[in-house]
């Protein structure tokens, strides 16, 4: 009898080490399918990839029948765990391969428009008719992005199953943080899927689909920083008729301030370090909330003799444009080629340097001639985007898709649903509340120069629990300015005033109710307000060239943290990968450039 149970234990540990081996071969086989739609998916090849994601998930799906077997050893202390992580996570890549090829058939007959080598439907006419018809078929892949999310709530209820602290770091490859991150990518997917949905059923609206569109467009400079993005430098106004895109005339933001007819008093930080009474347009991104600073503009356009109907206003950076020329190459305007490569002058893109020149009042950049540089540098910048090999689009679409999350493009339309579906998307520059800690931090050069091409920036941050439950939290600004002085005498014939003192209004948006405890650091005190449902702190600094500065905080959040701590981190407009070092309760993170708005929740 005792033999014969032997016998059966072994010929049982048999059969399962047979049917680990063949799942592990299964599953060593789809990840190489996987991998080749992967391949197919960066030489654009859409037919490749569908064909590769329904192989895979059939490899996956033969998987889960082998692991059957196994379904008697789930309850079996500790090393059930691990057979159930590993049919959920087979589970979740079935799920996932499922969004991936119902997303990839959504897609198919736009292939041509999006440079994809697959069966398009839109091979015929110009580009722009191509985009518009594309545009307006796009409504209608509602149902198919239903079907997108729900598989991906399917892989995302799987994947958070799969604890993370049963896999120590220790072991190779990490395998605990690779499981955070693979959790927390299914999440930001599943959510923008979701909210991009909104998005999609208004594109053919906002693209003038029913009737015809009207955009006001911004130039934010942003070397020369401010609350949104950067100073208002100049405007076009672009009109969208079923697609096709035109531009109505642009021009200098000063003459279009110059036909103003109300004044309307600046607020006080701007009398007080600009040394201004009345506010002009080009001042008027003063909150660092996209959608109020455009009501401020509106406000006052609405009293200028040079205002235009509008549907809403479009506002970029000068990095939005070198992220187009990056994929397109030079662009000519006004008989000079504008290019990306590195010019002396500023240690910067050449586009950038004939950006600042325009920019500079003092020498003028022959504006007489060139008033209306924005504008035809986006006509431009159209015109060889619609002219493009299909195969750049791909990449030109991705460059616009980073520049919103990034917010060195900013959207604000008239029209509600489409406002509602910009801001879901986080794609309308909007302060949001948060249910967690929460940090913003804004600045706005006050000083005229275009400082912002050269002071470095860092940012740490030290949280703690109180006595009294709440946190103790202690921020650090640092600033490195290592471009020597330009001349920026008012009364100088030439140069350019670029390097110049770095004069910084800074507002640090906290929790509502935060408490300032001390700070150093600011030419004038740290004082606390309240804004947008927020606690601000807000001073003054100046940081000269060749010179350094360090601001630093320490106030109490009233927020009490038990299994976990979050933390939402808003990315100003205009800023490009400041530096962020966190200690939240003795947990460091690993520093990261900040490109966009970013979520912490670190379990405790």
């Amino acid at each position: 009898m005792r033999k014969r149970i032997i016998f059966i234990l072994i010929a049982i540990v048999i059969i399962y080490v047979i049917f680990g081996v063949l799942t592990a071969l299964s599953i060593k086989k789809a990840i190489g399918t996987i991998n080749s739609a992967s391949s197919a998916i960066k030489v654009q090849d859409l037919d490749k990839a569908k064909a590769d994601l329904k192989t895979a998930k059939g490899e996956f799906q033969t998987s889960q029948k082998i692991m059957v077997v196994f379904a008697p050893i789930r309850v079996i202390p500790l090393l059930g765990w691990y057979v159930a992580d590993a049919q959920r996570g087979v589970a979740a890549a079935v799920s996932g391969l499922d969004a991936a090829s119902t997303a990839a058939d959504a897609i198919t007959p736009y292939a041509d428009v999006l440079g994809l080598k697959g069966k398009g439907t839109f091979l015929g006419g110009t580009a722009q008719e191509r985009l518009a018809k594309a545009i307006e078929a796009l409504s209608k892949v509602g149902p198919q992005l239903d079907e997108v999310g729900a598989s991906l709530a399917s892989t995302r209820k799987d994947v958070d199953q799969i604890e993370s602290w049963r896999y120590p770091n220790f072991l190779p490859g990490s395998p605990g943080a690779k499981i955070d991150n693979i959790k927390k990518a299914v999440d930001q997917f599943e959510s923008l899927i979701v909210d991009s949905r909104p998005l999609l059923l208004v594109l053919p609206q906002i693209m003038g689909q029913d009737k015809e569109r009207k955009y006001l467009v911004l130039f934010q400079n942003d070397k020369e920083l401010r609350p949104t993005g950067g100073f208002i430098t100049a405007y076009a106004v672009f009109r969208v008729n079923k697609g096709v895109i035109s531009s109505e005339g642009s021009d200098d933001i000063y003459r279009l301030d110059s036909t103003l007819l109300k004044k309307v008093s600046a607020p006080a930080p701007m009398v007080k370090y600009l040394n201004v009474s009345n506010l002009n347009m080009r001042d008027s991104n003063f909150s660092p909330d996209y959608l109020a600073s455009m009501k401020t503009f509106e406000d006052l356009y609405q009293s200028s003799s040079g205002k235009k109907d509008i549907d809403g206003i479009i506002s970029l950076d000068t990095q939005f444009v070198l992220s187009m020329m990056q994929v397109l190459g030079p662009v000519d305007a006004y008989g000079t080629k504008f290019t990306i490569d590195k010019v002396d002058a500023c240690s910067c893109p050449q586009i950038i340097y004939e950006l600042e020149r325009y920019a500079d009042q003092i020498v003028a950049y022959e504006k007489g001639s060139r008033k209306d540089i924005i504008g035809v540098l986006m006509q431009s910048l159209m015109a060889k985007a619609f002219n493009a090999p299909k195969g750049q689009w791909p990449s030109l679409l991705e460059a616009i898709v980073n520049d919103l999350r990034q917010k060195h493009l900013l959207l604000y339309f008239h029209d509600p649903p489409s406002q509602a579906a910009a801001e879901k998307i986080n794609f309308a520059g909007r302060i949001y509340n948060y249910d967690g800690d929460y940090l913003h931090i804004n600045e706005a050069n006050l000083g005229g120069a275009k400082s912002n091409l050269y002071v470095q920036e860092k940012v740490s941050q030290v949280v703690k629990k109180a006595k009294d439950g709440n946190l103790d939290k202690t921020v650090t600004i640092s600033y490195k300015y290592p471009k020597e002085m330009d001349n920026c005498n008012l009364e100088r014939k030439t140069g350019l005033c670029l390097a110049g003192i770095y004069q910084d209004y800074i507002r640090i948006y906290v929790p509502k109710g935060s408490k300032l405890i001390k700070s150093s650091g600011a030419e004038v005190a740290f004082t606390a307000s309240e804004d947008l449902d927020k606690t601000v702190f807000e001073a003054f600094f100046t940081v000269r060239p060749q010179g350094t500065a360090k601001i630093e905080l320490e106030y109490s959040v009233p927020i009490k943290v038990t299994n976990q701590y979050k933390l939402l981190i808003q990315k100003q407009p205009g800023t490009e990968g400041i530096m962020y070092d966190i200690d939240a309760l003795g947990h460091r993170q690993k520093a990261f450039p900040l490109t966009n708005d970013k979520e912490l929740i670190v379990k405790l």
